[in-house]
């Protein structure tokens, strides 16, 4: 059996056509008949059903694009009789723009006597980093006089992983706490690096191209340039994923708690990753996400990043959300990313810092949400919140651990010295 089946305009064409002929034939009412000759002829002349069936493919069934990436969504349609067209609807979505944006597109087949085909593209932009699937698409065929539909059939909806934007981060400050030497930082102990330390005489096993001849000219022996070594550091970027505070609209609008931590700790990740040092996620309070241990090169930032679209916020239940400890030895510089909602979270970083671990909190609170106003019972329970959530930065501040807002580039710079510097004062730590 074929799937075209006749159209709701062909019917009516058809009923009305030979409705109205009949009664102006009985009733002698030339009028009526000349109004019904044309819908009768239409009628049929297209009342033979269309004998190909079409086939409906799609190439794309799977993606990885990045937030605010335009790709296109194509579907063909083959088989479609001489002068037909295709209509394709891809249902729209939250936080998915599509072009159309009614996601309805008509793709015209060919105009000869042999059955063609046509394809049909609708533009799509994900506005918000994730994993998701597209709302089923479906796809129709029409012949040339619209009498004949066929489908709409379903087809596969494209399965889309939508990567956290990596903008630029371009902070000067290096990290502390290099160890290993494969990194950019600038450690602590001479050794082999690029990075200028001091002239001293020469020594065994000196090379003779660090040999410094104006200095050896002048004091009649040889001198050599001595660097610094060029170690990594081992970072650890930690994500609060308890709470979601604000509303997101996409890339382009209002930004939630959740969304700045996940935009930051892709954009710190690639940096720290760039600079050739070992950078781990973990994040806490969201069901199912691995930890992603601490590695470096372009495949760890993409392991970073696809687990980045796996956070759910607040679907973890009955776990210690932030226990952010394990593993994590001295030496380590923590990056907190967190709202500070939950009071877990500054207990967790007091933790950290007693452990002699570097903790940088980079608070995730979108702008404008500590000042709300309101008399209503759930306002009033806000304000005092965040009343609490200052003293409790005040008390990490007085126990050196820096509380930094993020702003996008340049945002730790002056952090990161401070921390490189107070590295060499002596520290009593809980073992």
């Amino acid at each position: 059996m074929t799937g075209w089946q006749p159209t709701y305009a062909h019917l009516r064409a058809a009923v009305v056509g030979l409705a109205t002929l009949v009664i102006g034939v009985a009733v002698g009412r030339p009028d009526a008949v000349v109004i019904a000759a044309p819908l009768v002829l239409v009628a049929l002349g297209s009342a033979r059903r269309p004998t190909t069936e079409p086939t409906a493919t799609t190439p794309l069934t799977a993606l990885t694009v990045n937030e605010g990436e335009e790709v296109t969504w194509e579907g063909t349609v083959e088989g479609i009789p001489p002068g037909g067209i295709a209509t394709v609807v891809l249902p729209g979505q939250k936080l998915l723009d599509v072009e159309p944006s009614e996601g309805v597109l008509l793709a015209e087949g060919s105009d000869g006597d042999a059955p063609g085909s046509a394809t049909a593209q609708v533009a799509l932009r994900p506005l918000r980093w994730g994993r998701r699937k597209l709302g089923a698409p479906a796809v129709a065929a029409y012949d040339a006089w619209y009498s004949w539909r066929w489908g709409p059939f379903p087809l596969v909806g494209m399965r889309m992983t939508v990567l956290p934007v990596t903008s630029p981060f371009n902070a000067a400050a290096p990290a502390p706490h290099p160890r290993g030497l494969v990194g950019m930082e600038r450690a602590a102990r001479p050794g082999e690096g690029t990075e200028f330390a001091k002239v001293r005489p020469f020594g065994a096993g000196d090379r003779l191209r660090r040999i410094h001849w104006p200095v050896s000219a002048r004091t009649g022996r040889l001198h050599v340039t001595a660097t610094y070594a060029d170690e990594d550091a081992h970072v650890a970027v930690l994500i609060d994923a308890v709470n979601d505070v604000g509303e997101s609209t996409g890339i382009d609008g209002e930004k939630s708690s959740m969304d700045l931590a996940v935009r930051a700790a892709a954009v710190l990740s690639e940096h720290f990753l760039h600079r050739g040092d070992r950078v781990g996620v973990r994040v806490f309070g969201a069901w199912g996400v691995s930890l992603v241990p601490a590695g470096t090169g372009l495949h760890q930032l993409r392991r970073i990043l696809d687990t980045l679209c796996l956070i759910e916020p607040g679907t973890a239940r009955g776990e210690d959300a932030l226990a952010a400890r394990q593993g994590l030895g001295a030496g380590t510089l923590a990056l907190m990313l967190s709202p500070l909602i939950d009071r877990a979270a500054t207990q967790q970083v007091a933790i950290l810092n007693r452990a002699g671990i570097d903790v940088v909190v980079i608070d995730t609170l979108p702008p404008g949400m500590e000042d709300e106003t309101g008399t209503t019972p759930a306002a009033l329970a806000w304000r005092i919140r965040m009343l609490q959530r200052r003293v409790e930065t005040t008390q990490l501040a007085s126990l050196g651990i820096p509380v930094v807002p993020w702003a996008g580039a340049h945002s730790l710079d002056q952090v990161l010295r401070d921390l490189t510097r107070r590295r060499a004062t002596p520290r009593l730590v809980v073992r």
